[in-house]
């Protein structure tokens, strides 16, 4: 057997196959027109007109419906054999033409043999056949059952372990922090009591002592908030897309005062509304557009946040250049093979910063991942990125990344809009 875009078919010699444009009509036609879940006939042509063209390779059928909802069919095919029937006399001289125009019967002139070729029919299909076609399709649904069962136990399993994990992962950073304040305090103590007494060594350890508990503490702040994630259910509500950017770049503006740096933000059009829980996707976008101002060299980045329409994403896929209008900017939109053209918008946050070399495209995501030393771009717990992508994901959408390494970067993510009209 093979299998092709859902269905299953025979295997046939080469030189007997089917075009694959053939099959499809076949199958068209018999999804739409058979309701049995089992067909059989000798005589293709007879239900079928286009029958006719195929009747050297499958002048006789066999179906047999796997699935009453997926387009899961097994055919057999049989060939064409000609058949000769004998006739006492030609059937067709037994009409005549009358006066007035009509065939009439009448006695026939002579008895004499007279012999028929019947075309486009093949040998019958035996009751044995057909019996043993339905208990293939019995073995065939049992075993997907089973392995339906099995799987659900395994994904009923892997949700038990991961809400144990989830729970350890909070207990255990959230039982953390009291020591670490414990040192953090005890250091600072020792610094205003003892300060005078230790010589510029001892202070400079002190110190490094301080931002270590304080480089801890944020860490396992980034770790409860991961944790907390798989705990919490969403507030899902009509949110103005447009409205929670323009408050994540007021909210950013104290991370880049007085450094130098003034990003240049666009948003070539207004971003919609969409249904997902505001504060966290408001997260999603703080994490993409703060490494955008993070990840540059530039004094003046120009960061741009937009979003490609749902009607705007048909025939996208691996496409260059995709313009929505004319006033939003050349966005290299490229959907990887996984992702389908979604029901909703897929938001982007596009940077003229370092980049991202295409190895990293997916170690990125990965908790406490960093691709720099930790005093590079002002450091951080490489955490973000973990959390944006499982916020995501529990919105049932998907996240991605288009990037040249010294070349900017451009993060996509879209959400699956279950809910959206």
């Amino acid at each position: 057997m093979r299998e092709t875009r859902g269905h299953i078919y025979p295997v046939i010699e080469k030189s007997q196959c089917l075009r694959p444009s053939v099959e499809f009509l076949m199958i068209d036609w018999v999804m739409t027109e058979l309701d049995d879940q089992i067909f059989y006939t000798d005589c293709l042509s007879q239900h079928y007109p286009l029958g006719l063209a195929i009747k050297a390779i499958a002048s006789g059928l066999l179906v047999l419906k796997i699935s009453k909802l997926r387009r899961y069919l097994i055919l057999w095919f049989r060939p064409e054999v000609l058949q000769t029937i004998t006739w006492a006399g030609n059937p067709h001289e037994s009409f005549q033409q009358s006066d007035e125009g009509h065939l009439v019967l009448s006695p026939r002139t002579s008895f004499a043999q007279w012999k028929e070729t019947v075309e486009a029919t093949a040998l019958p299909w035996k009751r044995a056949e057909v019996d043993n076609a339905l208990t293939l399709k019995h073995s065939i649904v049992g075993i997907v059952l089973n392995k339906a069962d099995e799987l659900a136990q395994i994904n009923a399993e892997l949700e038990r372990k991961n809400r144990e994990l989830e729970s350890f992962a909070y207990a255990a950073s959230h039982d953390l922090k009291e020591p670490l304040r414990g040192i953090n305090n005890f250091t600072n103590i020792i610094m205003k009591r003892h300060g005078e007494q230790l010589d510029k060594t001892g202070l400079n350890r002190l110190k490094t002592l301080i931002r270590l508990a304080q480089r801890m503490d944020a860490l396992i702040d980034a770790l409860l908030k991961f944790s907390r994630l798989g705990q919490t259910e969403l507030n899902d509500q009509l949110t103005n897309i447009h409205t929670i950017v323009s408050n994540v770049i007021d909210g950013l503006s104290a991370s880049y005062e007085g450094t130098g740096t003034t990003p240049q933000f666009q948003i070539p059009r207004p971003l919609p509304s969409v249904i997902c829980d505001p504060v966290l996707i408001g997260d999603v976008f703080s994490n993409l557009i703060g490494n955008s101002i993070k990840y540059t060299k530039s004094r003046n980045p120009v960061i741009e946040i937009g979003y490609v329409a749902a009607q705007e994403q048909q025939g996208q896929q691996k496409q260059q250049g995709h313009r929505a209008d004319d006033q939003q900017s050349q966005v290299s939109h490229v959907q990887p093979e996984h992702v389908q053209p979604g029901k909703g918008p897929i938001f982007y946050v596009k940077d003229d910063g370092i980049g991202i070399h295409e190895r990293h495209f997916q170690t990125i995501f990965r908790l406490f991942k960093r691709l720099h030393d930790r005093e590079s771009y002002g450091g951080g717990t490489g955490v973000g990125l973990t959390i944006a992508k499982k916020i995501i994901e529990r919105h049932g959408g998907q996240i991605w990344v288009e990037s040249n390494d010294g070349q900017g970067t451009t993060f996509f993510f879209m959400l699956s809009y279950a809910d959206n009209s």
